[in-house]
Parts: structure tokens; C-alpha cells; sequence
């Protein structure tokens, strides 16, 4: 056995640890807390070596070594390359969303984010993992060679184990957070599959509940849309040209979402879930379709397919499903203005009333692709940037032209329900809000960031001339309001009664009570926006 063999297999366990290590000195704001990082991985390293030494004499020894180095090693990658671009050490809830995410969306995550400090690292890790490959039987000896009895090994091992349990070191570690992600894909999936969305009416009751057809409601969901950025609410460029001469049209100031990421907020959003709890389940699709509406989803959104999202999972109960873009990361220029045929046919098609749901992909990253090039119009030095440098300069005149042509679809939609003639009505909010410097060097969303502009969106009802004379919506656009209370808003909107169906919380209710808007983990959002102001203020 040549000399240099010796060590290629205590190599490719410990590398990966200090390469990882060097590229947070060097490229990270670095913390004493990320020592944790370092002794848990080293930790975790001797472990492994004790698990191959477990194996000694098996033939299946080998396999099983360079699978556990490679997974190790991605590992090594991820907790290091996510706290390189968030400034956090990697949570449940961020593995939660790799789960989810198809092949388009993790495409355009490594698009917007890998750059070349990163991908340097990787190339660096990509060389171990071929050392790894390369390793033949003959490596390992040195470490079987160890006369330590299995006995002892084993023992050592559960220490060791209990040491990451007992030390706090599991919150930063990858291979525990990705286990009980694990668990947390589960369990989500367990609540949310109770069979109580694949039914069409849920738990409510059948019953015309409409005294008049041909009412059309339409509810816009917009994706990664802050109002920070909109000249609706104030901000600085014109990004609101088309929305701004609607008329009828009431822009609510002080309305957020319960999360940072789109699954969590819309599923709160559609059903009765909220901060408050309860054991009622159920999605206002299902109430629509007990009391005699006809539904409708019409999405530019891909679908899911196998890797089913609980999106997919809470709308199942909608009667008509239109997926507009099926394709793969090589469709993502399809533009939002795609769903125009299809609200077109649907909203003009027939007598009954209607509730159309539309899934736009708005403003989310790569903010560059969502529109075409004639709404490239902002361009230059945008004034009142607290943060960043000439390449964030470019990402917020992306993110601001993006807003633009989402102004164009939104208003168009709103129009083309005008053009009906109809009792009609349009709810137009975005998922979640989008932190684009203004409050920290940073751009996207993420509820383990959890700046405030992840959480502030638009939220604007339209209302036709027919509609306005026949209800009485009680409007008062400074009520602070947060989405997932939206499921009694639309029922209330739509005159549905129902034991369910709680007016208090309906935005749209001369009854409404305002509640506590909790986000982040049990933290008040109106405590933190007084926090936030008095920065800005000092």
C-alpha cells in the first residue's frame, strides 16, 4: 500500500470542515458563535469514523463509507453556503422549503444567488467528493488497523450522540435539521391530509346560500409583492401608473402577511388556519362550492406534480383547474399576461356566480424574468437606498420594473372584469412581501430573516358600479389586517352564511375586531414596526 494512501480517507472526512471554515473567515462577517459550527462537525466527523470502523471486514464497508463522506460533505456545503447568503445558520423550516421547491424554482434560487465566492467553494468540495469517489479498500485500513473493540465503538458513539443532544450543537447541524425537517414534511403533510381538502363541500353544509346569479368575485394572488415598492403606497418611482386611474378601486395601508414564504401564507390565507389555532379545518374553496358558487383556479404557477405542495393539496376542491405553465426552467419567461385567455373565457362564459382564483408569478426572483423588455424602464441611481452597491443597484431596478409590468396585469384583469358589465368585484394581495434593500443588505424573503418588507403587501378591493349599489361593503383602509384571516373576508364579501364564517375577522365587516398580528415566531408586528420606525427616526 503506497504511504500517501494512509491518510486519503481522515482527508476526506476532515477537509470538507476546514475549507468550510476558511471560507467563512474570509467571506463572512464572522461570529464566535460559528465555532459551535466547527466542533460539532468535527464531532460529527469522529463519528463517522467510528461508524466505518463498526464495518470492518464487511465488503459492503467501502460502499458505505463513500456514501456517508459524500452526503457529509453536502452537508458541509449547505449549512456553510446558506449562511453565506442569509447571515443565519440553516433551519428546519429553510430545508422545509428545499423539500418543496421544483426543479424551476431551486434553478433560479442558484441563479440569483450563486456567485463566484461560492461556486469556488463548491468547485473545491466537488474535488474532494472525487477523492471520495476514487477511495479503494486499501484507504481504509489505517483506520481499521485502530485496535479498538466494537464495543467500545458503539459506546463512544452514543456519547457522542448524546453530546450533540445535550450541548444545544444540533440547532446548527445539518444532518439533525435535516431529519427532523423530515419530520416536519411529515407531520404537515399528515395535517393538511386528512382527506378533509379532497372533498368537495369539506365540513360544511350544502345549500344555495346566493339569492341572484351571475355574480362574479375574482381574487388575485400576486407572489414576492411588497408594497414598499408600489407608488400606491407612496414610493418614490411610478410604479403604479395603471392601478393609480382605476376608479372604484380602495388601497388598503396597513394590511401583512403571516409569513415569509408562499406555501405557509397561502395556505393560512385559503383556509381556516391561523395563529390562533383551532380544530376546524377547511378551505374557502370548499365553503364556495357548498353554498352554490362555481370555482375556478387559473395559475401560472407550475404545477407540482409528484413532489405535491400543500398549495396543491388545499385547493384540490376547486371545480375547474387551469395549470398555464407546465413547462420546465426553460419557460420561465412566460410573463404573467399568459392568464389573459383564460380569465377571458372564464369570466365571459356563463350565468352562474363565479369565483375565480388567480395564481400570478409576480415579482418573485429572478426579478429580471417577469416581464418582457418594454417594461425595462427604470434604469440608473434609485435615491432612498439605505443599502447596497451598483450590482444591488440593479437587482431593485429589476425588482421595480417587475412591479411595473405586474401593475399592467393586475389592472388589466380588474378591467377585463369591468368590460363584463357583471356584479363583480376583484381582491388583488400578494403572498408575501420581498425585502429589496431597504432594510438590510439584502434581496428575497425568508421567514428565518424576517425583515418587515417581507411581511408588507398590497391588498386592494375593486368594486363594479353594479356591485356598489347592491352591497354594502363597510370600507376603512387604515383597519391593520393581516392574510390569514382572509378566508372570512371572501365569505363575507361573497354574503355567505355559515357557522364558520366569523364577520370580526372579515376586513370587509362593519363588525371587525382588529387582533394581534403575529409573525416570526410569536413576535407582535406592530411592536417590531415601532422598533423599526424609531431606527429610522434616530
Amino acid at each position: 500500500m503506497k504511504k500517501g494512501n494512509r491518510v486519503r480517507f481522515f482527508i476526506a472526512v476532515v477537509l470538507p470542515i476546514f475549507i468550510a471554515f476558511i471560507f467563512e473567515l474570509v467571506f463572512t462577517e464572522f461570529k464566535a458563535a460559528r465555532l459551535l459550527n466547527v466542533t460539532e462537525n468535527l464531532i460529527f466527523s469522529i463519528i463517522i469514523l467510528l461508524f466505518v470502523k463498526l464495518f470492518s471486514g464487511s465488503k459492503a464497508q467501502l460502499i458505505l463509507s463513500k456514501m456517508v463522506l459524500l452526503f457529509f460533505t453536502f452537508c458541509i456545503f449547505s449549512e456553510t453556503g446558506y449562511y453565506y447568503i442569509f447571515d443565519i445558520n440553516l433551519r428546519p423550516s429553510a430545508i422545509f422549503i428545499m423539500f418543496e421547491s421544483n426543479y424551476s424554482e431551486t434553478s433560479e434560487f442558484l441563479s440569483f444567488y450563486l456567485d463566484g465566492c461560492l461556486l469556488t467553494f463548491f468547485l473545491v468540495l466537488v474535488l474532494n467528493c472525487i477523492n471520495i469517489i476514487s477511495l479503494k479498500r486499501s484507504d481504509l485500513k489505517p483506520l481499521n488497523a485502530l485496535s479498538i473493540k466494537k464495543g467500545i465503538i458503539f459506546f463512544v458513539f452514543i456519547i457522542l450522540l448524546s453530546l450533540l443532544k445535550y450541548t444545544g450543537l444540533r440547532h446548527q447541524n445539518f444532518p439533525y435539521l435535516l431529519l427532523k425537517s423530515f419530520y416536519v414534511v411529515y407531520f404537515e403533510s399528515k395535517v393538511y391530509d386528512l382527506g378533509i381538502y379532497k372533498k368537495e363541500y369539506g365540513i360544511f353544509k350544502k345549500e344555495d346560500n346566493t339569492n341572484s346569479k351571475g355574480k362574479l368575485f375574482v381574487v388575485i394572488i400576486g407572489e414576492s409583492t411588497t408594497s414598499n415598492n408600489m407608488s400606491l403606497y407612496g414610493y418614490h418611482r411610478n410604479t403604479n401608473p395603471l392601478l393609480s386611474k382605476i376608479e372604484n378601486l380602495s388601497v388598503y395601508h396597513d394590511v401583512i402577511s403571516p409569513h415569509a414564504g408562499t406555501t405557509a401564507s397561502i395556505c393560512k390565507s385559503l383556509t381556516m388556519d391561523n395563529y390562533e389555532g383551532g380544530n376546524n379545518k377547511g378551505s374557502i374553496m370548499q365553503l364556495l362550492n357548498a353554498k352554490g358558487f362555481e370555482t375556478y383556479w387559473v395559475s401560472n404557477q407550475q404545477p407540482v406534480g409528484f413532489a405535491e405542495t400543500e398549495i396543491t393539496k388545499v385547493i384540490y376542491s376547486v371545480k375547474n383547474k387551469f395549470y398555464l405553465n407546465t413547462g420546465n426552467s426553460e419557460d420561465k419567461h412566460l410573463f404573467d399576461e399568459v392568464v389573459f385567455g383564460k380569465v377571458n373565457e372564464v369570466i365571459n362564459n356563463t350565468n352562474e356566480n363565479q369565483v375565480l382564483f388567480v395564481h400570478l408569478q409576480g415579482t418573485h426572483f429572478f426579478y429580471k424574468n417577469r416581464y418582457p423588455e418594454t417594461f425595462n424602464v427604470f434604469e440608473g441611481i434609485s435615491i432612498n437606498r439605505r443599502f447596497g452597491n451598483s450590482e444591488s443597484q440593479e437587482i431593485v431596478n429589476a425588482y421595480d420594473n417587475s412591479v411595473l409590468y405586474n401593475d399592467y396585469v393586475v389592472s388589466t384583469i380588474i378591467n377585463k372584469v369591468k368590460e363584463t358589465n357583471r356584479e363583480s368585484s376583484v381582491i388583488y394581495f400578494s403572498d408575501h412581501g420581498e425585502e429589496v434593500y431597504q432594510t438590510i443588505d439584502f434581496s428575497g424573503h425568508n421567514d428565518d430573516v424576517g425583515t418587515l418588507p417581507m411581511f408588507q403587501i398590497p391588498f386592494l378591493f375593486w368594486q363594479s358600479e353594479k356591485f356598489i349599489e347592491k352591497n354594502d361593503v363597510h370600507i376603512d383602509l387604515d383597519r391593520p389586517y393581516m392574510t390569514d384571516d382572509l378566508f372570512h373576508s371572501i365569505a363575507d364579501l361573497c354574503n355567505i352564511k355559515d357557522e364558520h364564517v366569523e364577520l370580526e375577522r372579515s376586513i370587509f365587516s362593519s363588525k371587525f375586531k382588529s387582533r394581534k398580528r403575529i409573525i416570526l415566531n410569536n413576535k407582535d408586528y406592530d411592536s417590531l414596526l415601532v422598533i423599526e420606525k424609531e431606527k429610522q427616526f434616530n
